[in-house]
C-alpha cells in the first residue's frame, strides 16, 4: 500500500470516528501533494515524504511564531497537526547518530567546506535528520 493510499484510508477512518483535527490535517497533505503533481507530475511514496517535511517545517516555524504572540491556543492546534504529519515520516535519527555521520564525511574530505559537507550529509539521512542540525554539526566540526 502506497503512502497515498494510507493517508486516504486514514482520512476515511477519521470521518467516521468524527476526529475534525485529524481528518484536516489529512485532507491538507493530500491538498498538497495535489499542488506540488499539478507543477511536478505524479509524486512516488519519497517525493510525498519531501512534501510532509517541508510541512512540518512550516508548522514548526509556525509554532515558534505562536509562541513570540503568546498563543498557546495556536501552538495546541499546530503540535497536533505535526503530530499527525509525523506518523507518515521515517524515524527520526538521534543527534549522536547524525553526529558520527558527519564526522565520517568530514574525514573522507580532504579539506571539508560546510556547504559540500552537509549536501554529502544530507544524502546519507535522506530526511531521516533535521537539516538545520545537519548545518549545525557540520560547522560545530569544521570549526574545531
Amino acid at each position: 500500500m502506497s503512502l497515498k493510499d494510507t493517508i486516504t484510508s486514514q482520512m476515511k477512518e477519521a470521518m467516521k470516528a468524527r476526529d475534525s483535527e485529524t481528518l484536516l490535517t489529512l485532507r491538507l497533505i493530500l491538498s498538497e501533494l495535489k499542488n506540488f503533481e499539478i507543477d511536478n507530475g505524479p509524486q512516488d511514496d519519497a517525493g510525498l515524504q519531501k512534501i510532509i517535511t517541508k510541512m512540518v517545517k512550516q508548522w514548526k516555524d509556525a509554532i515558534n511564531d505562536y509562541k513570540k504572540g503568546d498563543r498557546q491556543d495556536l501552538i495546541d492546534e499546530a503540535q497536533t497537526k505535526l503530530d499527525v504529519l509525523g506518523k507518515f515520516l521515517p524515524q527520526q535519527m538521534s543527534e549522536e547518530e547524525v553526529r558520527k555521520i558527519v564526522q565520517e564525511v568530514v574525514d573522507s574530505m580532504p579539506e571539508a567546506q560546510p556547504g559540500p559537507a552537509t549536501g554529502m550529509v544530507m544524502k546519507k539521512v535522506a530526511g531521516k535528520a533535521d537539516g538545520a542540525m545537519v548545518s549545525r554539526l557540520v560547522r560545530e566540526l569544521l570549526s574545531k
